[in-house]
C-alpha cells in the first residue's frame, strides 16, 4: 500500500533565484533526495527534569547536497511547503523516525519520537489512517509517536484539523503544540485542538537564566499547560542555570543542547545505554 500524503503537490519548477542569496538547491533536487533517502532523520534527546532520565527524542530533518552542502533546514522545509513536497518529505520523515525510535525502544521500551506535523497537513482526513498504517509496518504502539504542530502557520480549517488531530488522539498518538508563544492563535488552538503536550519555545527559554520577566512567562506558561492537563516540555535547554529553574518550576521534560544536539540513533544509544523512565 502506497501512502503518499496527497497534499496540493504543485510543479516542481524552482523558484526565480535572488542574486543577493547564497546558492540553494532546487526543488527538483529536493523531491530526488528524499525518494533516495538523502533526507535523513536525526533524533534530539528529551530529558525528564525530575529524574534526568531518557524519556525520548524529537525527530529532525537534515540533508547534506553532494555540491552544496548542509543545508539548513529551515532553508528545504520552506522549499518543500513552496514546491508542495511537505507531504512528502513529512511522509519520509515518519518513517525514518519511527524506524529510529524502534532501535530505542529494544533498551528504552518507553522512548517516544516526536516528529513535526505542518498544519496544512491537517486539511488531509486520511491522515490517521495514513500514520497508523506507518506504525504497524515499524511494529510499533501509538503510544510511540508524538505528532508536533508548529504554530508557524495558521490553520487553514481549524475545524478539520480538530477532526484530525482528534483521529491521531483516538489512535493513541500524542498530540504536541509545538513554539508555543510565537505563532497564531495559541490560547484558542489549545482549548479547541486535543493536545496531550505543550512545548515552550526556546526564545523564552533561553531567556530565564538572566530575565526575570522570561522567568516570570515561563513558569505562568508551565502552570497553565499542566492545569490543562498537558505535559509541559521547554526547549532550548543550554546550561544547568536554566535546567534548575525549570525544574523548580515544575517543567516536566527539557530538550536542548544541554543534553545534546541531533544525533544518530547510534550516539543516542551510546550515551543512554539503559531503561527508560516509565
Amino acid at each position: 500500500m502506497t501512502h503518499s500524503f496527497p497534499l496540493h503537490e504543485h510543479s516542481l519548477a524552482p523558484t526565480p533565484p535572488d542574486s543577493a542569496a547564497p546558492l540553494c538547491p532546487t526543488a527538483t533536487e529536493l523531491a530526488v533526495a528524499i525518494v533516495c533517502g538523502a533526507v535523513r532523520a536525526e533524533f534530539q534527546p528529551k530529558i525528564a527534569l525530575a529524574t534526568g532520565a531518557f524519556i525520548g527524542v524529537e525527530a529532525l530533518a537534515r540533508w547534506t547536497h553532494a555540491e552544496l552542502g548542509p543545508i539548513a533546514p529551515e532553508h528545504f522545509i520552506a522549499l518543500a511547503e513552496r514546491a508542495g513536497l511537505i507531504g512528502r518529505l513529512t511522509h519520509a520523515m515518519l518513517r525514518a523516525a519511527l524506524e529510529g525510535v524502534a532501535r530505542m525502544r529494544q533498551h528504552h521500551p518507553a522512548a517516544t519520537v516526536a516528529v513535526n506535523i505542518a498544519p496544512v497537513l491537517l486539511d488531509n482526513p486520511a491522515l490517521p489512517d495514513e500514520i497508523a498504517a506507518l506504525l504497524a509496518a515499524a511494529g510499533l504502539p501509538p503510544c510511540a509517536l508524538v505528532a508536533e504542530i508548529t504554530e508557524g502557520q495558521p490553520f487553514a480549517d481549524p475545524a478539520r484539523a480538530a477532526t484530525v488531530l482528534g483521529g491521531l488522539r483516538q489512535l493513541g498518538i500524542g498530540c504536541a503544540m509545538d513554539d508555543f508563544g510565537t505563532g497564531y492563535a495559541t490560547l484558542p488552538a489549545l482549548l479547541q485542538m486535543p493536545f496531550t503536550e505543550l512545548k515552550i519555545d526556546r526564545s523564552f527559554v533561553a531567556r530565564t537564566a538572566d530575565l526575570p520577566e522570561a522567568r516570570k512567562l515561563v513558569s505562568a506558561t508551565i502552570r497553565l499547560g499542566q492545569a490543562l492537563g498537558l505535559r509541559v516540555v521547554a526547549e532550548g535547554v543550554e546550561s544547568e542555570a536554566v535546567e534548575a529553574l525549570l525544574r523548580d518550576a515544575g517543567c516536566d521534560a527539557g530538550q536542548g543542547f544541554r543534553y545534546g544536539p541531533a544525533m544518530p540513533v547510534e550516539d543516542v544509544l551510546a550515551r543512554w545505554p539503559g531503561s527508560a523512565a516509565p
